[in-house]
């Protein structure tokens, strides 16, 4: 997960300040342990511009989606970021384009 963020992070128009739709509908997020989680959390912490960004997280399994809601706990205690999980891309999308909301 690590490296996916890294390599995101050299794209071309990539913004640490921009939203973003992190799509797992195709994902097997079986393997993922909390000291990956809080691996990624380590990493996150170094772009302090992400904490002010919407992240919507695609999901479809029942399973994908508890962990989903874990990490989405998590990383706003942890970090203060604002994530939400969705098995629709369009309201995925819908809640990306809405003005930020303290508490969403």
């Amino acid at each position: 997960m690590v490296e996916a963020i890294t390599e995101m992070r050299l794209v071309d128009g990539y913004s640490d300040g921009l939203n973003a739709l992190w799509d797992f509908r195709e994902a097997d997020l079986s393997t993922l342990t909390v000291e990956d989680m809080k691996l990624m959390l380590d990493y996150m912490e170094q772009t302090p511009k992400r904490r002010s960004v919407r992240i919507a997280i695609l999901a479809l399994k029942d399973a994908d989606f508890l962990l989903l809601k874990l990490w989405r706990v998590v990383s706003r205690r942890r970090y203060g970021q604002t994530t939400k999980v969705f098995s629709s891309h369009e309201d995925a999308c819908h809640w990306l384009e809405e003005s930020h909301t303290p508490g969403d």
